[in-house]
């Protein structure tokens, strides 16, 4: 009889502890973290910005290269060429992908180079031959290319920190557009 007394409690024990009976956030229990974005809002006109585009799982954010067309008219492009800065400690660059304005044979190259003294990617995407020009309408939006970054392995947390455009490394084909470049954004975790 006794025994049976002393096996209730200590069953409701260890059912609590089995189930972690924290009681939220504050009592014991854990959150799982996950990446968060930040960004400046929709591209301004003739200028091209990037934006959140969502995470892709708990580690990996996927970010829109917008242009925002000109206040009037029409914008042609037959590429861009453009330089964005982050910090490698942080975050890794994944993947640099046409969201399809520009042809499917386009060439699109990136690289990165986490190593150098201001640690980079360097993208490029040009349409091939005799493909249309992008055309960007006036007060379009329009998505040109997904980027992708995962927190660095290891990292456990990380402070609001810039992706940014190297605005002296970046340009448009042709050059002659008046496209600038701008606009930042912050990856958490």
């Amino acid at each position: 009889m006794m025994a049976r007394k002393l096996f209730l409690p200590v069953f409701a024990i260890a059912l609590l502890a089995a189930f972690g009976c924290g009681g939220g956030d504050g009592g014991g229990g854990t959150t799982t973290p996950t990446i968060a974005c930040s960004d400046g809002g929709a591209a301004a006109a003739d200028s091209i910005t990037m934006t959140c585009g969502g995470a892709t799982n708990a580690t990996t954010e996927e970010i829109n290269v917008v242009i925002g067309g000109p206040a009037s008219g029409t914008t042609s492009l037959r590429g861009l060429n453009y330089d964005v800065t982050y910090d490698p400690s942080k975050v890794t660059f994944v993947s640099a992908e046409n969201a399809g304005p520009f042809s499917s044979g386009a060439l699109l190259a990136a690289t990165a180079f986490p190593l150098d003294p201001t640690p980079h990617v360097v993208v490029s995407i040009q349409q091939v031959g005799g493909d249309p020009d992008v055309v960007v309408n006036a007060g379009q939006q329009l998505v040109l290319m997904h980027l992708s970054f995962v927190v660095t392995s290891g990292v456990t947390a990380v402070a609001p920190t810039p992706v940014d455009f190297d605005v002296a490394n970046s340009e448009t084909t042709p050059p002659t557009t008046g496209v600038g470049f701008g606009s930042s954004l912050m990856l958490s975790y």
